[in-house]
């Protein structure tokens, strides 16, 4: 497996997020060395929200498409890795006036696939 040029990286980390229908006029994303880091605010063209099976299923497109790389997604409401997603963005109170804990969801590789062909 060939390491892709950085500008390589970039092009395919774009079609990830295009392909998810992320927008990216709130959403960054840079590819240096063996990383990917996405910041910013996380929703999509619509001006929807993200889940969280959506978002498992954008990092294991990148794990598809960008074989070898790590993601790291440290958005203002969303954070994630390739192991936990973690919702960040509204702080939810409960009717004590407690606020809640934010989901958290666990990522298990063993449940997918990846050809690195």
């Amino acid at each position: 497996m060939k390491k892709l040029s950085r500008m390589e990286c970039n092009k395919e980390a774009r079609r990830v997020l295009n392909r998810h229908q992320t927008d990216l006029a709130y959403a960054q994303y840079s590819c240096c060395g063996m990383e990917v880091r996405l910041t910013g605010w996380l929703c999509k063209t619509d001006g929807t929200d993200f889940s969280g099976p959506q978002i498992e299923a954008i990092i294991f497109d990148f794990h598809r498409h960008l074989p070898g790389y790590t993601v790291y997604g440290d958005f203002e409401n969303w954070n994630f890795n390739s192991e936990r997603i973690s919702y960040i963005g509204e702080k939810r109170t409960s009717e004590s006036g407690e606020e809640e804990e934010q989901t958290i969801y666990y990522i298990n590789p063993d449940d997918y696939e990846f050809d690195a062909s």
